[in-house]
């Protein structure tokens, strides 16, 4: 993935995270603050409904979120008076703590206190008057108000902690492929260094087999000099494979040029006859489109119908049996290899577009190869705005579909 495009993709992700971390803020507040006034409500009935027990002219004020002054000027039964709050607030499931204080009327100083725990069992009657006949004013006071209302949003709760676990996810996400990026980066300069570094050495062994080829006329010594550029040919092969393979994804765009995709199969087909005829085989061209002209990079389309045709001669195990095959396909044109190799199961045909992937039997690859051919073959295809799909069954052959758009 090019690193602007997942700059674009963080940026844009935390922006919409951002942006509902927000929303479900304001409208947890909202929830909060409505919860927050039916509560007030209910304490300020329930008080009110205390005091007109008590006195008929009682005054009910909130003096703070948490703390709420009743004026009653009337004489209070302290121990009675904490048995109707507390029966006022079971009516209205007011299920809270609170600390409850009477005072002087004159002066303002606090004649009695006490901790009431929502829990707590309601006195079967009430206690005998302890305190003066003076005139008194009582205060309720909870200290877990908070708490107590931010409980009953247990589903705003659940969302937000949801939506923050989300944010957490895709910040693991991102590190993630952050650091799967920078392997995929340091595997794939590995492989480019690693494969032009191979590519002196070849090509001073190729120019050596050469001279020595010219050189040495004895035909027993000819033998062994076409045995040792044959294998570094084959070994050069393999290393423009592994190359190609590692900057495939890298590649912007290919280069728009007009071709006839039948002159380039001929050329591909070409470099095969021999071997395939070597092995009792044939390799059959069937140009079946009225209009095989494209756009495109003939280089990359050459190499990427090469390595269909390399797959299919390489696995059929016994007189291979090829046929490349074009026609029109509306707009576009169709090009089949069919081969009667061993094939694969059908669960694996999108699988061996994978990179690195290889079907083998056990922990043993019949045929030799890096697992690259088919992945640098769907990439190309797909940057030439085509597809490529593969469809076999085992021991009755594959073929490879490939489509693209015409001139």
């Amino acid at each position: 993935m090019k690193n602007k495009h997942l700059r674009r993709i963080i940026l844009l992700g935390t922006l919409v995270l951002v942006c509902l971390l927000v929303v479900q803020i304001y409208w947890f507040r909202r929830a909060f603050d409505v919860a927050e006034r039916q509560f007030d409500h209910s304490v300020q009935i329930a008080l009110r409904k205390v005091a007109d027990s008590v006195s008929k002219n009682a005054e009910v004020k909130k003096m703070s979120s948490s703390f709420f002054f009743v004026a009653t000027n009337a004489s209070l039964n302290d121990e009675m008076l904490d048995g109707l709050i507390r029966q006022e607030f079971s009516k209205r499931s007011l299920m809270i703590d609170y600390e409850l204080g009477v005072y002087n009327a004159a002066d303002d100083t606090l004649v009695y206190g006490n901790y009431v725990e929502a829990t707590r069992r309601l006195a079967a009657e009430a206690a005998e008057h302890r305190r003066s006949a003076a005139e008194r004013n009582f205060a309720v006071y909870f200290p877990g108000k908070q708490s107590y209302v931010a409980a009953q949003l247990d589903i705003w709760i659940f969302s937000t902690i949801i939506l923050l676990l989300m944010m957490g996810f895709f910040a693991y996400a991102i590190a993630s492929l952050l650091r799967e990026q920078k392997f995929a980066e340091l595997k794939n300069d590995f492989i480019n260094n690693m494969t032009h570094e191979f590519k002196t050495p070849v090509t001073n062994i190729r120019i050596a087999g050469e001279i020595l080829q010219n050189k040495i006329p004895d035909p027993a010594s000819q033998v062994y000099i076409n045995i040792l550029l044959k294998e570094n040919e084959r070994l050069r092969q393999k290393i423009d494979q592994v190359l190609s393979g590692s900057s495939a994804e890298y590649l912007k765009s290919p280069v728009q040029e007009p071709m006839d995709v039948h002159r380039l199969i001929e050329d591909c087909a070409e470099a095969f006859q021999l071997k395939v005829q070597q092995r009792n085989g044939t390799l059959q061209l069937e140009f079946n489109a009225t209009n095989a002209s494209i756009l495109g990079d003939k280089d990359l389309l050459l190499q990427a119908i090469t390595n269909v045709i390399d797959n299919a001669e390489k696995y059929a195990l016994q007189s291979p049996r090829i046929v490349i095959r074009t026609r029109d396909y509306g707009n576009q044109l169709e090009i089949d290899v069919i081969d009667n190799g061993i094939g694969i199961a059908p669960h694996l045909c999108q699988k061996v577009f994978e990179k690195f992937f290889r079907v083998s039997s056990g922990n043993v690859h019949t045929v030799k190869g890096f697992g690259l051919g088919l992945s640098f073959v769907k990439h190309v295809i797909q940057v030439h705005r085509g597809e490529v799909n593969l469809f076999s069954e085992l021991n009755k052959g594959t073929e490879v579909k490939i489509i693209l758009p015409k001139a």
